[in-house]
Parts: structure tokens; sequence; C-alpha cells
């Protein structure tokens, strides 16, 4: 039995652009015009509850419901952008290979995400996801990634031969590192970086090898 878990913006659905400047936006709604890194590596926990406490941290913004806030207006962003015709792709062939797993009884199948809950959810039904049978934690889990996907696992059960996480940025590959897991990279970002490493999962073939090495 393999357990498989899924990271989600980038890797699963093409949500790179619009789920920042979503994210920015509510966290400027909220707590003004804070200063934001530009590059998300900055951050401790790439995480949407890890990284806003670092912005409130070094913004010297004391935590009282503003947290919630964010989430709040972030899902309601989210919502806002869907709902108005915006664009929210699966990965090339990622629907058909999470279809495939949940089809067969030797796989488990997760998803452990950085971001919240709510708008996860939205974002994988909105690029077609089946969510039926499978277990999704997320940055309302716990603010570290490390923590979430264990937590995924925990779900899934603990009787597996191979524990496998897909993610497609640096801080995917340095969790799963620390986890002691099978890591495969997907999308440009990671291109080189890994040893296991896709494009997108149109090649379900190669995939699988990976997945077995």
């Amino acid at each position: 039995m393999i357990a498989i878990i899924f990271d989600i913006d980038g890797t699963l659905v093409e949500s790179f652009g619009f789920d920042d400047a979503c994210y920015i936006s509510a966290v400027r709604e909220v707590l003004g015009e804070v200063y934001i890194h530009d590059d998300w590596s900055k951050y401790k926990n790439v995480t949407d509850t890890g990284s806003l406490r670092q912005i409130m941290e070094e913004n010297q913004i004391q935590e009282k419901e503003q947290i919630k806030e964010v989430r709040t207006k972030f899902g309601e962003l989210i919502r806002l952008y869907l709902q108005n015709s915006g664009k929210c792709h699966p990965k090339k062939g990622a629907i058909h290979l999470i279809n495939k797993f949940l089809a067969v009884e030797d796989y488990k199948v997760g998803f452990a995400t950085g971001g919240w809950r709510h708008t996860a959810k939205m974002k994988l039904r909105h690029a077609g996801f089946n969510l039926k049978n499978t277990v999704l934690t997320s940055s309302d889990d716990g603010d570290e990634r490390v923590v979430i996907m264990q937590k995924c696992l925990f779900a899934l059960g603990n009787c597996f031969q191979r524990i496998v996480y897909v993610g497609d940025a640096e801080w995917d590959m340095q969790a799963t590192e620390k986890l002691g897991w099978h890591f495969i990279g997907v999308g440009t970002r990671l291109k080189g970086k890994c040893e296991f490493w896709v494009e997108d999962f149109s090649c379900q073939d190669t995939f699988m090898k990976m997945l077995h090495a």
C-alpha cells in the first residue's frame, strides 16, 4: 500500500497568480498597508497561517482576531474570483491521475496544502477534482507544512510500504526531506532541483515509474 499526498497550488491547480494576489489583498484589507516580502521563501512557514503570523510580527501587530478576519476575507475574494469566470485550471493530466489512484486499493490519496481548507476546496472543485474518499489537511491544521503533512498521513492510516509527497516548490521538498518521505517535484520551479521531477501529469507511465523508484 502506498500513500500519495499532493500539494495543491501549483501542483494540482494552476492558481499561482490569482491566489497570491487575493491573499495579499486580504491581508492589506484587514491589516492596512503592511510590508510583505515579495519572495515567499523569506517566511519561515510558507503556509497561509504561518506567513500571516510572521507578517504581523514583522509589522509589530499584536494578534487578536486578525487571522480569522484575513481567512474570511481571503475566502470571499477567492469565491468572487471563481464566480466571475476566473481561471483555475487543473494541471495537465492531474484529474485523470487522481481518479486512477482512487479507483484501486493499492493507493491512498491525500491532499496536504499550506493554504486554508475552505479556499483549497473551492479551487479543487472549480478545477474539476473529485474530493470523495480523500483526506485534506491544511493551514487550519497547523502553521508548519511538516505538521500539515503528518496529520494528512495520520488520517490516511499507518500501514504503508511507501509515502510519497508531490509538490511544486522548494519548501515542499524541504518538508519531505525532514519527514524522510519520497518526493516527486512538479512544474518549472523545481526543474533540475530534485531527483524525481515531471513537468505535469500528462505522461502517467513516467509518473508511475517515479512513484515506485
